[in-house]
């Protein structure tokens, strides 16, 4: 019987813990279409123009209304282009990136699956968006979504290598691929200090791997037509715009566990705090 109630007590937390992450990332998307509006306003307010206004107070739900927008469009589809792969590949961008937050871990045993490489499934799920960015570029059959994916790619692997090497020496403190290794790690100092003479390089290398400005240069959209996904539009579009800010929500999750202790705050300031005191 006691074996049948731990039995039991386990699947329960497994629901449970399926059903958090599953709230927790629709928040986030919500999150996601809520900071491209704030993204706007700031975007409009340096440009010393409006910006989003008419929808809802103070254009406060124009996300919501882009979002309707795209699942009303129709889906058109190139000449000569195979559809099944076209069709496929968006989806296959949307489920990498959801795949992400599998691997993550929001508290104390808080997470999908209690993985133990975790960096290493992080970096191949990485791996895996910039080929899918160079297979949407190839099967759209348009040299400007070709050479932007090409470009995108070939940059996005380069960053990896620095990544690798930066996830290499941080494993050397831990001994271990786990995030809550380090989140322990952590307890009395964060790995931040320790790497701060490089955290420019750091930060500059996260920008340029999530495509955020001012380094949003990879796709070269004045150039090159909107990027790789020049052939998609509607709901497809979303799903490769979601991907990078989904892309840019897990890797700030990951500087957050592996640079800045997690969830926890260290002992340094709670010793600082007493000293003040």
């Amino acid at each position: 019987m006691n074996m049948i109630a731990i039995v039991n007590i386990n699947k329960i937390i497994i629901i449970f813990s399926l059903i958090l992450n599953i709230v927790l990332m629709l928040i986030i998307t919500l999150v996601i279409a809520a900071l491209t509006l704030i993204e706007r306003k700031l975007l409009s307010l340096l440009q010393r123009r409006v910006g989003p206004y008419y929808v809802g107070y103070k254009g406060r739900l124009q996300y919501l209304a882009d979002a309707l927008k795209l699942l009303a469009k129709g889906f058109l589809v190139p000449h000569e282009t195979n559809k099944l792969y076209f069709y496929s590949i968006p989806s296959l961008v949307a489920g990498i990136c959801y795949s992400f937050w599998v691997n993550s871990l929001w508290g104390p045993s808080i997470a999908v699956l209690e993985l133990e490489y975790n960096i290493v499934y992080s970096t191949l799920l990485s791996t895996l968006f910039c080929l899918c960015i160079m297979l949407t570029g190839f099967i759209s059959k348009s040299k400007y979504a070709f050479l932007a994916s090409i470009r995108s790619a070939v940059m996005s692997i380069n960053l990896e290598i620095f990544l690798g090497l930066f996830f290499l020496n941080i494993t050397i403190f831990s001994e271990s691929f786990s995030f809550s290794s380090f989140v322990y790690l952590q307890e009395s100092v964060w790995l931040f200090f320790l790497f701060f003479l490089c955290s420019g390089i750091i930060l500059i290398t996260f920008l340029l791997e999530v495509n955020r400005a001012p380094f949003d240069l990879a796709e070269a959209e004045s150039e090159l037509i909107a990027g790789y996904s020049v052939e998609y539009g509607a709901f497809s579009f979303a799903l490769y715009y979601l991907g990078e800010y989904f892309h840019l929500f897990f890797f700030s999750l990951v500087i957050s566990i592996l640079l800045l202790g997690g969830w926890q705050i260290p002992k340094f300031f709670i010793y600082l705090n007493e000293f003040k005191v």
